[in-house]
């Protein structure tokens, strides 16, 4: 004979077939906490195209900062991350130099921070020094900030060339005291954060450039859709009729000795059919200079009825062998 079970009974088994589907699916389900300063970070093809695209921008700021300091100078990229605006200024000193560079074009601003470190040095170098002083820990003078004008326009100047496929131009921005450090972006938003190692003369110390999500997603997305960084493209027709157009080009070519230092008396004494002893070796070679940089080691020859130089080594690898 079967037995009927009573409603009481019946509620019950459900009640356990219940508890026991949601112990089961507990169980199932894997749980981690989300982090929303976290989200979106960057794939691997797109931090290799950023690190490539600034690569190409820290070479030729190597370039253009040797020549207009005419010393040593290197710039080597070190990381690209995404972080909270505030773990960035947890990595930077409390007194630094920060100038901001407005993005028109993306209706945003980012900034450009230098290690004082670098700062005192290359004041030093424009003034005529060697660029031997240690930093002070004070903020830089108005006269200190006028004479780091210059450093940071050619910074703003090569990164608007190496942004010109995004269509967009940097500009230089005012600079930002310790208190606008704080209130430059929100602490929590999420940056785009580029660390430069910098050697200059005896002097290391960082730079760093900051994003914020409205400039890095716009550059991410170009970079995703539009440009393949890092893979090896034809020559274009464009590109071969302007290599042709180069070879017709004319470029300043001088011959000459860079490193002369005179007093004020020496020249002050300048007289025609003087002598003026430059205080450099018979020996010591001169400089072929093409547009302004110095590129050969050479000396002044005759070549039949015609001046010219006879080139030895070339000073990149001089330069090279002796770091």
């Amino acid at each position: 004979m079967e037995r009927v079970l009573t409603q009481d009974e019946i509620n019950a088994l459900v009640r356990a077939a219940q508890e026991r589907g949601e112990k089961s699916s507990l169980e199932q389900r894997s749980i981690k906490p989300c982090s929303f300063r976290q989200s979106g970070p960057l794939s691997g093809d797109q931090a290799r195209t950023v690190t490539g695209l600034h690569e190409a921008f820290a070479r030729n700021l190597s370039q253009s900062l040797g020549a207009y300091l005419r010393v040593l100078f290197e710039v080597t990229l070190v990381s690209v991350e995404q972080l909270a605006y505030s773990e960035f200024l947890e990595r930077v000193p409390e007194v630094t130099y920060m100038i901001s560079l407005q993005v028109p074009q993306m209706e945003a601003t980012a900034a450009l921070q230098i290690d004082h470190a670098l700062v005192f040095p290359l004041v030093d170098i424009l003034l005529g020094g060697k660029g031997l002083c240690e930093a002070p820990s004070r903020e830089i003078s108005e006269i200190e900030e006028q004479i780091m004008e210059g450093v940071s326009r050619i910074i703003c100047n090569e990164l608007s060339a190496a942004w010109t496929t995004f269509g967009c131009c940097p500009e230089l921005g005012g600079r930002q005291n310790s208190a606008q450090m704080q209130r430059f972006l929100a602490l929590t938003e999420k940056v785009l954060f580029l660390n430069f190692e910098i050697k200059l003369a005896e002097a290391r110390g960082v730079m760093n450039l900051v994003f914020p999500m409205s400039i890095s997603n716009t550059m991410l997305r170009k970079l995703s859709s539009d440009w393949s960084y890092g893979k090896t493209r034809p020559v274009s027709r464009t590109g071969r009729k302007l290599a042709e157009k180069m070879l017709d080009c004319s470029f300043p070519l001088t011959l000459g000795i860079t490193t002369i230092k005179l007093p004020i008396p020496t020249l002050m004494g300048l007289a025609e059919d003087g002598i003026c002893n430059l205080g450099i070796s018979v020996r010591s070679p001169a400089s072929l200079m093409v547009a302004g940089r110095p590129t050969f080691e050479a000396n002044p020859v005759r070549h039949g009825r015609q001046r010219a130089a006879q080139l030895a080594e070339r000073i990149a690898i001089r330069e090279e062998r002796q770091r």
